[in-house]
């Protein structure tokens, strides 16, 4: 028999926290978006040379979709 406990905790930051805690959350969101784009612009670039007629293996090389990969090409980017 398998037991699921579940807990609930609520946070009590300070202001310097509240302010560390929106930037983490800020930043979060622009490499899930970079990322995002980035995989979005690869499939819409592999579609257009289909539909130009382009042999599949000339095609544009596919992106991995793996975290690692993306987190790799996102450190490469920023520098």
């Amino acid at each position: 028999m398998i037991v699921t406990h579940a807990y609930r905790f609520a946070l009590d930051p300070t202001p310097g926290q509240v302010g560390a805690l929106l930037r983490h959350a800020g930043a979060a969101r622009v490499a899930f978006n970079w990322g995002l784009a980035r995989v979005k612009a690869n499939l819409g670039q592999r579609e257009a040379e289909r539909a130009y007629g382009i042999a599949e293996d000339a095609l544009t090389p596919p992106l991995s979709w793996s975290m690692y990969c993306l987190r790799k090409a996102f450190n490469l980017a920023q520098g």
